[in-house]
């Protein structure tokens, strides 16, 4: 009995030393090796802890609707759906950054460049269309106002110099009465003609939706896998410009309304449960 003491002893001794050792996390870092791949496709996301020994596992990290494997300093990134997913590590009440990277469908979108941002006051495409049909409409009325000038000085030249009798002259002077009338009217219609014919070619066509755009909804059915995610929908916008198809509206003022729409947004779940997209652009569509 008196020999297993000291064994005991030395083993009590030998964990304290080993729990004394053992070293507290105190930052996690992660650094994507590309913000922009193709779906199906691994990318790789460099992890760096504080103490370097601090191994993390797939449990660790949190993302949506995104697959992660971790291989020692190493995460592995992939999606099946084109998307942006936001990726962050947690361990021992430690968060990382978070990092986001964006899914796409085609190898031809790897090399745009999305910038999305919250404007207070939007330049849409539907007021650039305004601007321009007003200053087709003071080009026209200029050049009206200098096409009649021309036209009624001619005729007074050409009647000025005709017969010599008084009767003869009262007829020109009824001719020189009604023959500008009746050429400025001409003049006037084909002007209103022109002007009809520049304002239909210069009428609005909106563009064609995006073929890879979801619909609301697609959304609605399952919102839970897209809370998060940036999000490109196609719908009819209703009298208010405030909801999507039924799906609620927040963040940039939609100020065209009852129109098909395209929006990119963000989905997020309010404090009611409902669901709504914080919207950051929008543009009409056919």
């Amino acid at each position: 009995m008196k020999f297993y003491k000291p064994l005991l002893v030395l083993g009590s001794f030998f964990l304290l030393a080993g729990c004394a050792q053992q070293e507290k996390l105190t930052s996690i870092s992660l650094d994507p090796e590309a913000d922009k791949v193709l779906v199906n496709t691994d990318t790789d996301i460099r992890i760096t802890t504080d103490p370097k020994n601090i191994q993390l596992i797939d449990s660790d990290f949190a993302t949506l609707g995104a697959n992660i494997s971790v291989d020692k300093d190493n995460a592995e990134f992939s999606a099946s759906k084109p998307g942006v997913y936001t990726v962050k590590a947690s361990k021992n009440g430690i968060t990382s950054n978070t990092v986001k990277i964006t899914v796409v469908q085609e190898k031809s979108e790897l090399a745009q460049v999305t910038v999305l941002k919250k404007q207070t006051k939007p330049t849409t495409e539907e007021n650039v269309v305004n601007e321009t049909q007003n200053d087709v409409n003071i080009q026209v009325n200029e050049e009206t106002d200098s096409t009649q000038i021309p036209q009624t000085s001619a005729p007074s030249q050409d009647t000025s110099s005709t017969a010599p009798s008084q009767s003869g002259t009262s007829q020109n002077d009824a001719s020189q009465n009604t023959q500008p009338s009746s050429s400025s009217d001409d003049s006037q219609t084909k002007d209103d003609q022109t002007s009809q014919n520049d304002q239909k070619s210069n009428t609005y066509v909106p563009p064609k939706a995006d073929p890879n755009a979801l619909d609301p909804a697609t959304v609605l059915k399952d919102p839970d896998q897209y809370v998060g995610q940036s999000l490109t929908l196609v719908g009819d916008l209703n009298a208010k410009g405030t909801a999507l198809d039924g799906l609620d509206l927040t963040g940039l003022n939609v100020k065209i309304h009852s129109v098909p729409a395209q929006l990119t947004g963000t989905l997020e779940k309010q404090s009611d449960g409902s669901y709504a997209l914080d919207v950051n652009s929008y543009a009409q569509v056919q």
